[in-house]
């Protein structure tokens, strides 16, 4: 019994150290002047995410908000400015400020594409916060090609990232190397996506909740009615010998006979890779 309490006060200590070790990120709305603010959003809730998964730091929501001095205080404030770059791509800055110490670290890159902004998310945002600790670390290059060389264990993947479109309804799919990915509706919402690669069988799903503007090919009306019961969106392809990725996708379409007026269905779809 004893050697059981001493274990759980060992546990309960760590875990407090472990508490009082982390630190807590304001982290703020996106500054940015661009006309696409889906993608700007987009990118936001994705640094959002990944600064989650970083050890030592408790994330504070305030992607509503925008930073400004005023706000500085004990805890670290974090915020990106991302605009289009004059001569095409983009430049993103990333902004971490610790207001007791008055100390602030930027870093600053220019990308050919988004989607390289979104791969390099999580080690740009260690690369910051190591240096606003004092910690040397190597930065990435300044800028990213979409040309670099690729690990050849993760072939398929590699192969298969980067940006898509081909469906009347979406703007645009982007396919990160992660096994993630999002697409983007021309009528302003975004999906999250896993996807999952076997042979030449790729596998599609949606992840999270439905929402209605997710079956833009439905009446308004009828898709608010059905989206909260609605099944994940699931998109099965095989990449062609031309480089397209072809099957069908697994969605709510109209069917009068049926409650709600919707049924599951089946409809072809043709994906490009975009340039």
């Amino acid at each position: 019994m004893k050697i059981r309490n001493i274990q759980q006060f060992i546990f309960l200590f760590l875990t407090a150290c472990s508490l009082h070790a982390a630190q807590n990120v304001d982290f703020y709305a996106t500054e940015s002047s661009s006309q696409d603010t889906g993608m700007i959003q987009m990118t936001t809730d994705h640094f959002y995410s990944q600064f989650q998964t970083i050890d030592g730091y408790v994330v504070i929501d305030h992607r509503k908000d925008h930073y400004s001095p005023d706000k500085a205080g004990s805890n670290i404030a974090f915020y990106a400015e991302i605009q289009e770059a004059p001569e095409g791509g983009w430049i993103c800055t990333l902004n971490a400020l610790k207001g007791d110490s008055k100390k602030a670290v930027t870093s600053t890159k220019k990308y050919d594409s988004y989607y390289m902004i979104l791969l390099d998310a999580k080690p740009s945002l260690e690369n910051l916060l190591s240096n606003l600790a004092g910690k040397a670390v190597q930065e990435t290059p300044q800028v990213q090609k979409e040309t670099a060389p690729v690990q050849k264990a993760h072939t398929d993947i590699e192969n298969l990232s980067g940006t898509w479109a081909g469906e009347d309804f979406i703007d645009k799919i982007l396919i990160l190397r992660s096994g993630k990915g999002v697409i983007i509706y021309k009528n302003g919402a975004i999906m999250n996506v896993s996807v999952e690669i076997e042979d030449k069988n790729v596998h599609i799903k949606q992840t999270g909740r439905s929402n209605a503007s997710y079956f833009p090919e439905l009446p308004r009306a009828t898709a608010l009615k059905n989206a909260a019961s609605a099944p994940p969106v699931e998109w099965k392809l095989t990449l062609t010998p031309d480089g397209k990725l072809q099957g069908e996708k697994n969605t709510l379409v109209e069917d009068e006979d049926s409650p709600g007026g919707v049924a599951e269905g089946i409809v072809k779809v043709i994906w490009q890779r975009r340039k």
